[in-house]
């Protein structure tokens, strides 16, 4: 859709036109219906965030930017920007369903040795000792209760592995903006994902923060603009903060929250809008780069963690079934020893 809109502009044409051409070519009656009502929505005076909005049309972070984009950014290059972020997300996806594959593997092995060894394995090791003495019966049955503290252990590490994954995946690709924005959230306070979700935002945030300082608007209204449309709340303060300095000191804080060091150096001197606005976009740059060097790192330690309790889950299932029958014969060994000693 985005794309399509971008052409209609480049072609002179406005959005309204976008959306009847969507809605003229769509392939099925619910596509058009959406359509018609957006093309409708922005006749009628809705901003085209809103109309997509009322539409459930986009994921939230889309739409937060295009309602950023709409305080005063050339719509066409809005429009690059955050086709550029989205094909950069679809990459990312991609690359990640490969990288996550043979985890996904691992898991559901691993899933299938916890409900073996706890429903089946288990029960069926004790039924087994029933027909023995009762020496044998304790000594297996001791044995048996660490098996089912490992297998509870193990499925609580399968849990935590799998919805840490589930949970950054959600945050960045469901397109259902509720769930997106809790799993967000809930993505903030984790170690690894919040460091992912924090450059995906920088990313595209000081994409459009570059873009309209170059644009001519001023510093107050990009800033403004920025803090109404970021969800991430350290973000929201220190850009806070940071407009509060222009206002009462006239100083630019480089705050520690949005600049790293190297990103203080650039825009230590800069002066006009338009330079601090280059050297947004490229710190956007950067982030990017950020985002899929930290996401390549959270799926190499996804892996090495799936191998681990892949090995885990081996290890219980030797435990529960190899381990038990041989100390079944050991006590059936030395219950005979004990009886030859006696005669």
């Amino acid at each position: 859709m985005l794309k399509t809109l971008l052409f209609t502009l480049q072609n002179g044409k406005n959005i309204s036109s976008g959306m009847k051409l969507l809605a003229s070519t769509a392939k099925t009656k619910k596509e058009k219906k959406i359509y018609l009502d957006i093309y409708e929505e922005i006749k009628e005076g809705s901003s085209f965030s809103l109309a997509l909005r009322k539409n459930k049309i986009g994921s939230l972070d889309v739409i937060q930017f295009i309602s950023m984009a709409e305080q005063g950014v050339s719509f066409q290059t809005a429009l690059k920007k955050i086709i550029t972020y989205l094909e950069v997300k679809e990459k990312f996806e991609r690359d990640s369903s490969e990288k996550t594959s043979l985890p996904f593997i691992y898991f559901s092995i691993a899933s299938l040795i916890v409900l073996g060894v706890k429903f089946f394995g288990v029960p069926y090791e004790m039924s087994r000792t029933q027909e023995y003495s009762l020496e044998i019966k304790e000594l297996v049955g001791n044995h048996l209760e660490i098996a089912q503290w490992m297998t509870d252990s193990l499925f609580f590490g399968l849990i935590f592995v799998a919805s840490y994954f589930m949970i950054l995946m959600i945050s960045l690709f469901s397109q259902s903006r509720t769930v997106q924005a809790a799993s967000k959230e809930l993505a903030l306070i984790l170690p690894f994902t919040s460091a992912i979700i924090l450059k995906f935002e920088k990313f595209m945030l000081f994409s459009m923060l570059g873009e309209m300082l170059q644009s001519g608007i001023s510093f107050k209204k990009t800033v403004t603009s920025a803090i109404k449309t970021t969800t991430v709340s350290k973000y929201k303060k220190a850009l806070q903060e940071s407009l509060d300095s222009i206002k009462n000191d006239g100083q630019f804080i480089l705050h520690d929250t949005l600049y790293d060091e190297i990103e203080k150096g650039l825009l230590t001197g800069v002066g006009s809008s338009f330079q601090v606005g280059s050297v947004m976009i490229e710190m956007s740059d950067r982030a990017r780069a950020d985002a899929l060097r930290l996401s390549s790192n959270f799926f190499r330690m996804i892996t090495l963690m799936s191998i681990l309790l892949m090995a885990y889950a081996v290890f219980i299932e030797f435990y529960t079934v190899v381990l038990t029958q041989i100390l079944i014969q050991k006590g059936l060994i030395d219950m005979t020893r004990g009886v030859g000693t006696f005669l």
